[in-house]
């Protein structure tokens, strides 16, 4: 009988003499044996729950592979990580499967139900029908150049296109950091995106000074909306949103974001401070009821308002809301205000959660003093009926007060531009620092937003010249 011929060893790894063993063993990459084709990584590792380590056995269809194997379990053993995976265990994770790993990670993150809505959109609509049953292994640019040509079909925008390489590259990270795709291998090396043209002076997210609604334009949207909305309204639809005129005057002079204005109660109102506490937001998950979380970013932050609006007409709705006669005096209804905040306070406290505050401390949402509802739910509007009532006020202006006309080019989260530009920055004279912190937002954010070096220096040039 002949003796079988031993495979000829290539190399091998440093002595170790890990788990339990009485002799120093060593990672050892095998030539295929005579006759065969595949190469061989030995080594061992650990079996679980305290046993001794137990003999692993890879195989590599080529010496490239073998060696990359052999790389990784000598990394592995070094750092203390899993070893590398069989072969079998390679192929099954696929792109879809890195999907998922990538929805979970976003939810342990804590991202927004908004956020994921979107992600999950991306993925289910442009990845995962394109190149979903491909190995993260062998995940290519041309596998990435099939997304973007399938999401070019249907995104026109080139900030939607950004956002969908955005994610890939976001599902590229993560399959390095599992160990799935080895680093060395860049899936997205060489895609480009056709570059928007950029105006001087400008980054990409830019928000043109014609998409910044004027002053003159918030207060006539806001004025109609206390007509079309208040007691003395007609339409039934329109008096659901009493205060829809407040409303736009918070989010055109106090630059809140939709969800921020929704979740609004009468204890985040400081009206002997005056500002306004911003500290949650108001979210409403598709197929799901609504619910208040915390505030983008978990950035809270403070927002002046003026005087006319706190006291004029959030006042009044304060008093409403803490039980209070409409001829309390400003102290009565700061006291009713404390008291509350001081029961959520000690309530909290005795609640195992110590992130718990006043202010994020969970009341039942048919039970909180919200300042903006639905007359009929009892909740704060759902974003798709407020943007339907928004369009009838903004067609009421055009019809009525043509001079102070709302460009149906400019939306209403656009009122956060005015406040940022118009009214905190022009009118008020604050820094970008300041109106940053107003926002809620990163400084470089609002630089991005609303600033174009060279501006100041083109606006003395163009005065210069207008003399000549």
């Amino acid at each position: 009988m002949t003796s079988r011929r031993k495979a000829t060893l290539l190399t091998q790894g440093k002595s170790r003499t890990l788990g339990g063993s009485s002799r120093p063993w060593r990672v050892r990459l095998y030539a295929p044996e005579a006759g065969g084709t595949k190469y061989q990584v030995m080594f061992r590792a650990p079996a679980g729950d305290g046993e001794p380590w137990k003999r692993v056995l890879r195989r590599a269809n080529s010496e490239a592979e073998a060696r990359k194997i052999f790389d990784q379990a000598e990394a592995a053993l070094d750092t203390e990580r899993d070893a590398p995976a069989r072969a079998d265990v390679r192929a099954a994770r696929t792109i879809g499967m890195l999907g998922a790993e990538y929805i979970n990670d976003s939810i342990e993150r804590g991202k927004q139900p908004r956020t994921m809505e979107q992600r999950e959109s991306k993925l289910n609509a442009h990845i995962l029908p394109t190149i979903g049953d491909v190995p993260v292994a062998k995940w290519r640019v041309e596998h990435s150049r099939k997304v973007m040509e399938k999401g070019s079909k249907t995104i026109f925008s080139n900030r939607g296109r950004e956002d969908l390489r955005g994610q890939l590259a976001a599902m590229r990270k993560l399959a390095w950091r599992l160990g799935w795709l080895d680093r060395s291998i860049d899936p997205l090396d060489g895609l480009e995106i056709g570059r928007a043209n950029v105006l001087h002076g400008t980054t990409a997210h830019y928000v043109d000074p014609r998409l910044r609604p004027e002053t003159r334009q918030v207060r006539a949207m806001a004025d109609a909306a206390d007509k079309m909305c208040g007691p003395e309204g007609t339409n039934p639809l329109m008096t659901r949103l009493p205060l829809l005129g407040t409303k736009i005057r918070v989010a055109g002079f106090g630059g809140l974001r939709l969800g921020e204005q929704n979740a609004l109660r009468a204890i985040d109102i400081f009206f002997d401070r005056g500002y306004v506490h911003v500290n949650g937001a108001w979210i409403t998950p598709r197929g799901q009821a609504g619910f208040r979380g915390p505030v983008k970013n978990h950035s809270l932050h403070e927002v002046p308002l003026p005087k006319s609006l706190m006291r004029g007409e959030i006042l009044p709705r304060a008093k409403e809301l803490l039980g209070l006669p409409a001829k309390a005096s400003l102290q009565q209804v700061i006291n009713a205000q404390e008291t509350e905040r001081q029961r959520r306070a000690d309530l909290a406290a005795r609640a195992p959660d110590r992130e718990l505050a006043w202010w994020n401390y969970v009341v039942p949402p048919e039970d909180e003093l919200w300042l903006f509802l639905d007359t009929v739910t009892g909740l704060p509007v759902k974003p798709e009926m407020h943007n339907e009532r928004w369009h009838r006020v903004r067609a009421w202006v055009e019809e009525n007060d043509p001079d102070n006309a709302w460009p149906r080019t400019i939306v209403y989260r656009n009122l956060r531009h005015h406040a940022a530009t118009k009214w905190f920055h022009d009118e008020l004279g604050e820094s970008w620092e300041v109106v940053a912190q107003y926002l809620g937002d990163k400084l470089t954010t609002v630089l991005n937003h609303y600033v174009r070096a060279g501006e100041d220096a083109l606006r003395d040039s163009v005065g210069k010249l207008a003399k000549l």
